[in-house]
């Protein structure tokens, strides 16, 4: 193949024409170095970026390396730099504040009341002896309720945890049950004639004795409300609800919805020294026996006082007109007082004790 001088072009071989293929009219470029082989019309940067080439008289446009890109990168460096020292500099205001916070509550906290309640640690300092007592029976509440929650397995008789979840005051009797003897204890607390003592049915020391086929703290309102009347009118203690229980017992009267029969009370009052009398039930005869210094004991039906039926006693009218009530079941029954035409519908009868001098004739 030969090449035309001029353009260094190839000639073709085989027609045999002079014409070039291709012709340039640009002056020929004397190779200097090394020469960019690549299209006509561009050449080779430095940095391997493509551009069009400069016209020259003879010789090859070096190609230059112009980095565009390093103030741009300087400035975005410094940049970063910035947001990289305020990122650091927003999280150590953040510590420091919250070190100064903690500091304050700290002490605070240490100048308020010490470093613990002298009376219960689980009550926070500063406060006063009478409200840390009132939160340290809810807690001991609770930790028993917990308790027996977590021993439930261990009650025969399902009414004693009722007893617990509706009863706060019976948590502590409920609690130490299972462990418990289940044997009487005297009363022996002073008692003064004329003022019935408040008794519960969940008393330690006869709560647990066996009673109608239950412990006597859920099946005991019979013999609790009489053995409080009892006291009141004689000014004795020397029958407790759980000698009342072992007679109504023997006497085979231990039965009915409230766990006593309203027929062991006239053989009882004999027994215990009193008089008695039954009247039928309403607002009249309940004020009428009740000012005559008479203890009523009435048998409440289910869904009245309280959602099962049991006993309770009648002690006194107050200056208003109202009922004062002991009920051996409930706190809830007791702190307040009652209309006596509230009362009087809870029950068909009343059953009246008292003393030979404060008996009174029959108002049926």
């Amino acid at each position: 193949m030969a090449y035309n001088g001029n353009t260094g072009r190839a000639r073709g071989g085989s027609s045999g024409s002079s014409r070039p293929r291709y012709q340039s009219s640009r002056p020929p470029i004397t190779p200097q170095g090394s020469v960019y082989h690549g299209p006509r019309g561009t050449r080779q940067r430095g940095n391997g970026l493509k551009g069009p080439s400069r016209k020259g008289p003879g010789y090859p446009v070096r190609a230059r390396s112009i980095n565009f890109q390093s103030n741009r990168n300087r400035i975005f460096g410094i940049d970063r730099q910035l947001l990289i020292l305020g990122a650091l500099a927003v999280v150590l205001l953040v510590l420091v504040v919250a070190g100064v916070s903690s500091c304050v509550r700290s002490c605070s906290s240490s100048g308020s009341g010490g470093d613990a309640n002298p009376v219960d640690s689980r009550v926070a300092a500063g406060v006063s002896e009478e409200l840390t007592g009132k939160f340290a029976t809810e807690l001991n509440r609770d930790e028993k309720l917990a308790q027996i929650a977590a021993t439930a397995d261990k009650y025969s008789d399902q009414g004693l945890l009722e007893l617990a979840l509706d009863v706060p005051e019976a948590i502590d009797f409920v609690a130490s049950y299972p462990d418990a003897e289940k044997v009487a204890q005297p009363y022996a607390d002073a008692v003064t004639k004329g003022e019935a003592p408040q008794l519960w049915c969940w008393d330690a020391r006869w709560g647990a004795v066996d009673y109608a086929g239950h412990p006597l703290a859920v099946s005991g309102s019979g013999p609790t409300v009489v053995s409080m009347a009892y006291m009141g009118l004689t000014g004795n203690n020397d029958k407790s609800p759980a000698d009342i229980a072992q007679a109504v017992t023997e006497a085979d009267y231990a039965t009915g919805d409230s766990a006593m029969s309203a027929d062991y009370l006239q053989g009882a009052a004999e027994d215990l020294g009193l008089t008695y009398a039954s009247y039928v039930s309403n607002g009249d005869n309940l004020e009428q026996m009740l000012d005559s210094g008479t203890y009523l004991l009435i048998e409440a039906k289910a869904g009245t006082l309280t959602d099962m039926a049991h006993w309770v006693l009648l002690v006194s009218q107050n200056e208003d007109g109202t009922v004062q009530v002991y009920d051996p079941t409930s706190p809830d029954v007791s702190e307040h007082p009652w209309a006596p035409a509230t009362l009087a519908a809870s029950c068909d009868n009343l059953y009246a004790l008292s003393t030979a001098d404060n008996a009174s004739d029959s108002t049926e």
